[in-house]
């Protein structure tokens, strides 16, 4: 038991060893989750997180949550150092916000500049859009919001 060095009247029943003995056992299968190296750790990292945020409750004493939080502090670690993310981040951060959900809605419903004739025109226009050379419209993005069901101030 470790002993209060404040008040060495109160015991916080503690093991230190129970701990230490827990501790080695967690970090023994933990420890590519916290200390990523390479693309598979990420990836398994990212892997985890998404099967622990199915998982965790909403309760905010939940082992889970912490262990999200340690996780994704080692993805942000990770992503930091890797030059390619920061490009692309970098890239993001500059690109217009319509244009970000432009290209987000098109990688997630695997669509490509021809699949927007109705709602932007034709391939040529919608490149341009894409490229930064012409802006959305409030007439395309109207339509878009319509077509996915989202809200247009994704676009602004």
């Amino acid at each position: 038991m470790i002993a209060n060095e404040i008040n060495p009247q109160i015991d916080f029943q503690i093991d230190p060893q129970t701990v230490l003995n827990s501790f080695s056992d967690f970090y023994a299968h933990a420890d590519p989750l916290l200390h990523i190296h390479n693309k598979q750790d990420y990836k398994t990292a990212l892997e985890m997180t998404e099967f622990l945020f199915e998982k965790a409750s909403d309760v905010e004493d939940d082992p889970a949550n912490d262990l999200i939080t340690l996780i994704a502090g080692s993805i942000g670690r990770y992503e930091a150092s890797q030059q390619d993310i920061i490009a692309y981040q970098r890239k993001a951060d500059d690109m217009d916000d319509g244009i970000a959900t432009l290209r987000l809605l098109m990688n997630n419903h695997g669509l490509t500049i021809s699949d927007f004739e109705k709602e932007i025109g034709k391939k040529a226009l919608v490149s341009m859009i894409l490229n930064g050379k012409r802006n959305l419209t409030k007439d395309h993005i109207a339509k878009l919001s319509a077509r996915f069901n989202v809200s247009p101030a994704l676009f602004f």
